[in-house]
């Protein structure tokens, strides 16, 4: 089961994302966080297998946290879900580690159920 740590501030989105996992199965959630220094803590206590983090967060943004989680556990994919998607936010995400930087606006493509 693939161990998922949510770094977000708003907590609506944090239940949104906790409920799509949870329909993806093998995925847990295995811990969830408000702001991007708690994220750097739950990610070493909890050792999860993917991070999800927002852009914008208190204490510490996505990026900042990012940073210090990859240059700890350069192994765990960290993606970057964020209303801010853009060239220079994918070009400094992919500087400090993160993966993939997917608009909060975009859609998973699942194929029809008729297809």
């Amino acid at each position: 089961m693939a161990r998922i740590l949510i770094a977000e501030d708003r907590e609506s989105m944090r239940k949104a994302l906790r409920a799509l996992f949870l329909t993806r199965p093998p995925c847990e959630v295995c811990g969830e966080a408000e702001d991007g220094s708690e994220a750097v803590k739950k990610a070493a206590q909890w050792h999860p297998e993917l991070i999800v983090v927002d852009f914008r967060m208190h204490a510490l943004d996505g990026l900042r946290a990012a940073n210090e989680i990859f240059r700890s556990t350069p192994s765990v994919p960290i993606v970057m879900y964020t209303m801010y998607k853009n060239e220079e936010v994918e070009s400094t995400a992919k500087l400090v580690g993160i993966r993939r930087v997917i608009a909060k606006e975009e859609r998973s493509a699942e194929p029809d159920e008729g297809n």
